[in-house]
């Protein structure tokens, strides 16, 4: 079933926060029954010191040897989430951004673990997921490590999916197949804020009509793809307030949060603002998806929607069913 599929491809580094990624990656490839990749990318050491100064190099067959013993562990407990699917492992004698950049063309998805990071260490670190996230030709999927398990925390299962301003029809339809393969329903959020006069003497215009633009910027969004996927429950939800806020607090507990990387600045060095808030304080696994090339097939709004949308606008209308 696997045979020739695009893998799923898992990128780990030895951290507990890479082996959560494993068994992530390893369940996503056993439910689209696809083969799993994991890849180790890092840098053998210098032979020998050139210059005969400063401490003794490192001996690269320990480096390697240590990488051979990251990959086998990271195998094992992918086996032991999914015994049936293809497994294959890769050491890359390369930098880690670059090395798991290469690995990741022409695969499904990409998936990495998100280490806990506070304070400093988060400002002076870049992250992996950062860098990668920032380059990656396709999706990224970033896991966070398991809560306590001493305090789970109970909502209903769901994908959740962030959309913005301008709509990234991409992340829209990735969030509906992802409702469809868990058996859940779909979450729609577009956080809206009132307009801002331009100085202290400017007409703003009034919250009711932000509103109805948001109102009017999701169902435009989601109107095709209902039509598309019409076995996934959408519940649609106009947020008031800033994106990353609103879409971390509806994702608490949820199977997935699906959003855009938006503008990702001079030449991809960072991905959008959304999306980086999101990167360190997602409480679920957090997929970014890159934006494709906007046609007649893929432009939000367009396509065969042509039924009535009361059978998934009225959860625009009623109470929300999540906190």
């Amino acid at each position: 079933m696997s045979r020739g599929r695009a893998p799923v491809v898992v990128a780990v580094d030895g951290a507990a926060a890479a082996l959560h990624a494993v068994e992530w990656a390893s369940a996503e490839a056993a439910t689209t029954g696809r083969p799993l990749r994991i890849v180790h990318a890092f840098r053998p050491p210098p032979p020998a010191d050139p210059c005969g100064t400063g401490l003794p190099a490192a001996d690269p067959d320990t480096a390697r040897a240590a990488a051979a013993a990251i990959l086998r562990e990271a195998a094992e407990r992918a086996r032991a989430v999914a015994s049936d699917i293809p497994i294959t492992t890769r050491a890359r004698h390369a930098g880690r951004v670059r090395g798991v950049l290469d690995e990741a063309r022409g695969a499904h998805l990409l998936v990495l673990g998100r280490r806990s990071r506070t304070g400093l260490r988060r400002v002076l670190h870049r992250s992996l997921s950062a860098q990668v996230t920032a380059r990656a030709p396709g999706p990224v999927v970033v896991v966070r490590p398991p809560a306590d398990a001493h305090a789970p925390e109970r909502s209903v299962p769901r994908v959740v999916v962030g959309i913005g301003p301008t709509p990234d029809d991409g992340a829209i339809r990735y969030a509906f197949a992802a409702a469809r393969q868990r058996g859940v329903p779909l979450m729609t959020v577009h956080a809206w804020t009132p307009d801002r006069a331009a100085d202290l003497e400017g007409v703003s215009g009034t919250a009711v009509l932000a509103e109805e633009h948001a109102r009017w910027t999701l169902e435009n969004a989601l109107g095709h793809r209902c039509a598309e996927f019409p076995d996934v429950p959408v519940h649609a939800v106009l947020a008031r307030g800033e994106p990353a806020p609103m879409l971390q607090a509806r994702s608490r507990g949820a199977a997935l949060l699906v959003v855009g990387a938006g503008d990702r600045g001079l030449r991809g060095t960072a991905p959008g603002a959304v999306a980086r808030a999101l990167l360190p304080r997602s409480p679920c696994p957090l997929m970014i998806v890159q934006a494709a090339p906007v046609g007649p097939a893929s432009r939000p709004g367009a396509g065969p929607w042509r039924g009535s949308r009361s059978a998934w606008w009225t959860g625009l209308r009623a109470p929300d069913p999540w906190p």
